[in-house]
């Protein structure tokens, strides 16, 4: 099922500064969608009232990232929970108009939703983007930064119409990052850092510096791979994410090899040892991926 998580406080309760932080995970996707919010000092400010506005702001994040549902919604607050169930009357004219802001987009929608509390401890992501003072930006197809058109890109075919599809998507599945590849070597892949940096402009060179920190052989690697890409026409944002997908997908690949040369290993000693009839003590080895 998708889920959202929600969380909203309020220093001093009531009458303080709101904070609001939400979650979106969609069945398709391994990644969340993270958004956190916050308002000034007002008198009608209430925790109640941020846990409400959080959910909303989750609610519409949900439906703009083309959520369809089943949808479970999860959050720490038992009365907004239970008020959404139909358990506890809703007795606040102000809660009551974001309750039936909700109520109208799922109905909108037609969403099947279902609504449960689950203690603070399983909340700790929406609860630490409701106490995060920067904002987190969520970037979809309207806002991306491209460092070329598709059309002038040295791309043509296959790889073009997945740079398009990837582009429109405001949140590709990671499939798509995997299948993202050059079929041959293109004019940028003997290309190196410097002169990439020199194509790519300032901007790019921050972008991939900063996700890519250091100075050593693997994060100028990094960092050239990324700029690669968005010269290739892939928007910006997806470019990093294009590059840390790789590097994750890269590490599992090496654990599992490393895993399956243990085991075989093993495996090879275990028949020695009842070929001879000797007797051997293997040592224990803990793996900490």
């Amino acid at each position: 099922m998708d889920a959202i998580t929600f969380d909203g406080s309020c220093t001093p309760n009531p009458g303080g500064c709101m904070g609001l932080g939400w979650v979106v995970t969609l069945q398709n996707n391994s990644f969340s969608i993270l958004g956190n919010d916050r308002l000034d000092k007002d008198n009608s400010n209430s925790a109640l009232f941020a846990e409400y506005l959080a959910l909303k702001k989750g609610m519409l994040e949900y439906v703009r990232a083309e959520g369809q549902g089943p949808l479970v919604v999860m959050g720490d607050s038992q009365t907004v929970i239970y008020q959404l169930r139909g358990i506890y009357p809703v007795m606040n004219d102000d809660i009551w108009n974001i309750y039936r802001d909700i109520v109208a987009i799922i109905r909108e929608y037609e969403l099947d939703v279902h609504f449960r509390w689950v203690p603070r401890a399983q909340n700790q992501q929406a609860d630490r983007l409701s106490k995060t003072k920067g904002k987190v930006r969520i970037l979809y197809p309207d806002d991306r930064e491209f460092l070329i058109s598709l059309e002038d890109a040295p791309v043509s075919g296959n790889l073009r119409q997945k740079i398009a599809r990837m582009n429109s998507i405001p949140f590709p599945a990671n499939s798509m990052f995997k299948g993202l590849h050059t079929a041959s070597r293109d004019i940028l892949s003997d290309k190196g850092l410097f002169e990439l940096q020199a194509m790519a402009g300032d901007k790019a060179v921050r972008m991939v510096a900063e996700a890519f920190p250091g100075k050593k052989e693997r994060s100028k690697h990094y960092q050239a791979q990324a700029l690669r890409w968005m010269l290739r026409g892939l928007a910006m944002d997806l470019a990093i994410h294009k590059m840390r997908f790789d590097i994750l997908n890269n590490k599992k690949q090496g654990s599992n090899s490393s895993a399956d040369k243990t085991k075989n290993r093993n495996s090879r000693s275990k028949k020695k040892v009842k070929a001879s009839g000797a007797k051997y003590y293997l040592n224990r080895r803990t793996y900490a991926f």
